[in-house]
């Protein structure tokens, strides 16, 4: 019996925020498909991205409905996308604390994106 083949892995890496709201659909859409395939599939989310995963922005933008990253977002977590947000990023760059960020993120070290690359069969940057 020939041994179970390993699930590809693809990296999506998110360095736009709030303020470039359009430049952050795509990679949360993508990130969605490579799961719906069946991809082991990981967002980071780097610069300016960290500020997309602030509670109080989330639950601002939920409020006034329809926004694409939002619904993007939710259905990468509802597939099975893993998320992390590096730590660096988001303390100096976006002025966040660990506790502002939502639920099911993991909050890792710039050193993770490295592993991540390396382990990774495809790395998308946006």
């Amino acid at each position: 019996m020939a041994e179970e083949e390993q699930k590809k892995k693809v990296l999506i890496v998110v360095t736009h925020g709030p303020e470039d709201l359009d430049r952050t659909y795509a990679p949360l859409f993508m990130s969605s498909i490579s799961a719906s395939m069946e991809y082991e599939t990981s967002v980071f989310f780097m610069i300016k991205g960290p500020k997309l995963l602030d509670k109080k922005w989330q639950e601002s933008e939920r409020a006034k409905g329809d926004n694409p990253f939002i619904r993007f977002f939710d259905m990468a977590k509802d597939n099975g996308v893993k998320m992390y947000v590096c730590v660096q990023s988001l303390k100096d760059m976006c002025h966040m604390n660990e506790g502002d960020v939502v639920e099911g993120v993991e909050l890792v070290g710039g050193s993770t994106l490295i592993d991540l690359t390396f382990d990774a069969d495809r790395s998308l940057f946006f």
